[in-house]
C-alpha cells in the first residue's frame, strides 16, 4: 500500500475548501454583470434603432451572469464535497499508519488482528483515495466551463464595444457597461486561476 500522506505540502481539504471561499467573490462579480446587462439594456432602449446591434449583447450578458451564479453555485457544492472526501482520506491514512506502527511493536499474538486493522483501513483508504479523484476530476470539469465561459465573454466585450460606437450620443454609455464586463470577466478569470492552480 502506498503512502498516502500529504504532510509535505498543504493539505488537499485545506486547497479545495479554499477553492469554495474563494468563489463566493465571483458570486457577487456575476451579479455585477448582470446589473451590469439590465443597464445597457435600459440605455439601448433610450438609443432607439442606434443600439439595435447591441440589444442582443445585453441579453447575452445578462444570461452569462444567471449561468455564471450557476456554475459557482455548483463549483462551491463540489468544493465543499472534495474537502470533505479529503478530510476522510486524511484521517483514513492516519489510521493506517497508526495501525502500521502498532504492528511493529506488537507482540505475536496480536499480529494477526492488527492486520485485519492495517486491511481495512488499506481499503477505506483505497475507496476514499478514488472518490477523491473522481470528484476533483468533476470539480476541475466546472472549473474549465466557467473559464470557457469567460473566454466567450471576453469575446461579447469586444463586440459590444463596436456595437457601442454606433449608438452615437449613447456611446459612452454603453461603452462604459463594456468596460465594466470586460473587467468583471477578467476579474472572474484571475480567480478561477487561482482556483485551478490550488487544485493541482
Amino acid at each position: 500500500m502506498e503512502n498516502n500522506l500529504r504532510t509535505q505540502e498543504r493539505p488537499f481539504f485545506a486547497s479545495a475548501a479554499t477553492v469554495a471561499g474563494s468563489l463566493i467573490s465571483v458570486m457577487h462579480i456575476a451579479k455585477e454583470i448582470s446589473l451590469a446587462a439590465k443597464n445597457a439594456k435600459a440605455i439601448a432602449e433610450r438609443a432607439g434603432e442606434k443600439a439595435n446591434g447591441f440589444r442582443p449583447i445585453t441579453d447575452f450578458i445578462d444570461e452569462m451572469g444567471h449561468e455564471t451564479i450557476s456554475l459557482v453555485k455548483s463549483i462551491n457544492t463540489k468544493a465543499l464535497e472534495v474537502s470533505r472526501i479529503a478530510v476522510d482520506e486524511l484521517r483514513a491514512n492516519d489510521a493506517y499508519q497508526r495501525f502500521l506502527t502498532a504492528k511493529e511493536y506488537a507482540d505475536k499474538d496480536a499480529i494477526s488482528s492488527i492486520q485485519r486493522l492495517i486491511d481495512a483501513a488499506s481499503e477505506e483508504l483505497s475507496e476514499h483515495g478514488v472518490a477523491l479523484k473522481k470528484e476533483k476530476s468533476k470539480l476541475v470539469d466546472l472549473l474549465i466551463e466557467i473559464k470557457t465561459q469567460m473566454r466567450a465573454s471576453a469575446v461579447i466585450s469586444t463586440c459590444s464595444r463596436v456595437e457601442a460606437t454606433q449608438a452615437e450620443e449613447h456611446e459612452t454609455s454603453l461603452g462604459v457597461v463594456a468596460e465594466n464586463v470586460d473587467t468583471a470577466t477578467s476579474k472572474i478569470a484571475m480567480i478561477v486561476k487561482d482556483c485551478d492552480d490550488l487544485l493541482n
